[in-house]
């Protein structure tokens, strides 16, 4: 495998985060044929986008509010509504979760463009995070709206952009790794479903994590995606904001970046031989 050593992490970064300026008609136009693509020959065009996580709203709903019977404090989530609660994690989660699912197949479908086409190769990653975290933007912006006639909105959610921004670049740096594993690693598509779905539940998004036994709920919060989980949830539904909480999330997602693209920018050369 042949693989090259490319400029220093900075330089790398600075590359990354003027791509989108400098081929600013390739990008549009890459996120405007993935969005018509996944709704090409679909009546429901974009609305799937919200049913989707809808359902699993009512499914969830059903099952634990109402056979489990879970009971919120407000003065602990900021809200005695399950579904208010719930869907503080759901959506965040949702939108990085079909980033990942899509990761190990993004280079491996676009294998006769990457060989045959001279393009930045960093776009089709920054695809794969834009278009989920916007198609799931959709559904949080009309979960926000629902909050304001609720009379949750407070000064705090200012600083939910920055969370955002954040959780997107932590995304995009999974994404980017995962994407670069997976040409010479195809297994990863075999198993990425299940990696997700046991995340999924280990992360508290259903539950709080004062439900979670103290032993197991210590552990809980090595888990990469709590910082996350838990900032949407104090910010939007206690008003509240950690700066440990932000600084972990941050230094986390700037590790994970910095090392996508590392690696990225090593094996890319090797893409056109695998694929």
């Amino acid at each position: 495998m042949n693989m090259k050593t490319d400029v220093n992490p900075f330089s790398l970064i600075m590359r990354w985060a003027t791509v989108p300026f400098r081929f600013k008609a390739l990008f549009w136009g890459f996120m405007i044929s993935e969005i018509r693509g996944r709704f090409a020959g679909s009546i429901g065009g974009v609305l799937w986008s919200l049913l989707t996580p809808l359902a699993n709203l009512l499914i969830y709903i059903f099952v634990f509010s109402l056979i489990l019977k879970i009971r919120l404090q407000p003065m602990e989530t900021g809200t005695d509504s399950f579904a208010v609660f719930f869907l503080a994690g759901l959506l965040p989660w949702g939108a990085f979760a079909e980033s990942l699912s899509e990761a190990s197949s993004l280079f491996l479908q676009r294998a006769a463009m990457i060989t045959k086409v001279a393009f930045p190769l960093e776009l089709l990653p920054m695809i794969g995070v834009l278009v989920p975290f916007f198609l799931h933007g959709l559904g949080f912006a009309m979960y926000l709206g629902y909050l304001i006639i609720k009379g949750y909105f407070h000064v705090v959610w200012l600083w939910l952009p920055v969370v955002i921004v954040i959780h997107m670049v932590f995304a995009l740096g999974m994404v980017t790794l995962i994407s670069s594993l997976s040409v010479f690693l195809r297994d990863i598509q075999q198993f990425i479903g299940t990696v997700l779905t046991l995340w999924f539940f280990s992360t508290p998004i259903i539950y709080p994590l004062s439900m979670v036994p103290d032993p197991f709920s210590l552990m809980m919060k090595f888990n990469p995606m709590y910082p996350f989980i838990e900032l949407y949830r104090r910010i939007l539904l206690q008003h509240t904001l950690s700066w440990d909480l932000i600084g972990t999330a941050g230094g986390l997602a700037a590790v994970v970046f910095t090392g996508g693209v590392l690696f990225f920018s090593r094996a890319k050369y090797a893409f056109a031989d695998v694929l």
